[in-house]
């Protein structure tokens, strides 16, 4: 059984405008943490925004594509493959940018209105105008890799905690769905009785009345105590269905009995009431032999 499509709609909704509502409270942090003397610093702004961007598009892919395909179907080893291969070349990606973004060059030289310009030493801030040149060795970017495949890697977690917490919660409701339709259909009485149409009527046939009942192509005989025989058009699997499980029985693919109407049985054979035989069949044997081993006096 499934959950209703509009129940579906608006847990996707309702999922949508958590993710949406986080993620933007994500992405204005930047604007606070690198807010300084009533100005903004937008290069680092930049930065964090990259880095965030880059996050977000993990976290959508897991949770849209990646966890559907392969984590919620127990593909567990194709998922970690993806992973092993996506995070460190994406996190190689964003690193290159990061590089290019930092590169910094000369923009103007210092103001000659503000006085003669004098030499420089280290030690000294730059001029108006002026900004280094940022140079990073392989030493200093070997542990900023590794950081941000770590960020990346807990990213991938928390989507996929969330994603399959959806899923469980989904599976709950379908659940208690089912348990609560059983518990109302084992508490509603049921009828003792079937109606058929035969012959341009409908037929009231009680459960009680029916002897067994015979598969004819695309119809059904229902022979009945009294002798009378009932035609109805419909499969004999229909008609199972639509029988208590206590009370009959389907013993042969042409065939479903009345457990209360058996009188004997005989290697292979039923024998109903006025000396009719059904045969078992033998996919058949095992379900039979189970009623009986229930009822049989040792």
């Amino acid at each position: 059984m499934e959950v209703h499509k509009p129940d579906i709609e608006r847990n996707r909704l309702v999922e949508v405008i958590v993710i949406a509502a986080v993620w933007i409270v994500v992405f204005t942090i930047p604007l606070f943490s690198n807010h300084q003397n009533g100005t903004y610093q937008w290069s680092e702004i930049h930065h964090d925004w990259l880095q965030l961007a880059v996050l977000f598009l993990i976290y959508i892919g897991n949770i849209a594509f990646i966890i559907p395909r392969y984590l919620h179907k127990k593909h567990y080893l194709h998922y970690l493959v993806v992973l092993l291969v996506a995070l460190p070349l994406i996190t190689c990606i964003e690193l290159q940018l990061h590089t290019l973004l930092k590169q910094e060059q000369v923009v103007t030289m210092p103001s000659m209105d503000k006085g003669t310009p004098i030499e420089f030493s280290s030690e000294m801030p730059a001029p108006e105008g002026f900004r280094l040149t940022e140079r990073k060795n392989s030493k200093n970017n070997s542990p900023d890799f590794w950081t941000h495949l770590l960020i990346a890697l807990l990213v991938t977690g928390s989507a996929a905690a969330h994603k399959m917490l959806s899923y469980w919660i989904q599976e709950e409701k379908t659940r208690k769905t089912i348990e609560n339709k059983l518990k109302r259909e084992l508490s509603e009485p049921q009828p003792g009785f079937i109606i058929v149409k035969s012959d341009y009527k409908s037929v009231k046939l009680m459960f009680d009345d029916i002897l067994y009942i015979e598969s004819a192509n695309e119809y059904v005989k229902i022979y009945l105590s009294g002798g009378e025989m009932i035609m109805t058009f419909m499969r004999l699997k229909n008609m199972e269905n639509e029988l208590p499980k206590d009370k009959f029985m389907r013993v042969q693919r042409s065939f479903i009995v009345n457990l209360e109407k058996i009188k004997a049985v005989e290697k292979n054979k039923i024998y109903i009431e006025h000396k009719k035989t059904i045969p078992i069949g033998e996919q058949y044997k095992v379900s039979f032999q189970e009623f009986l081993g229930k009822h049989f006096v040792k």
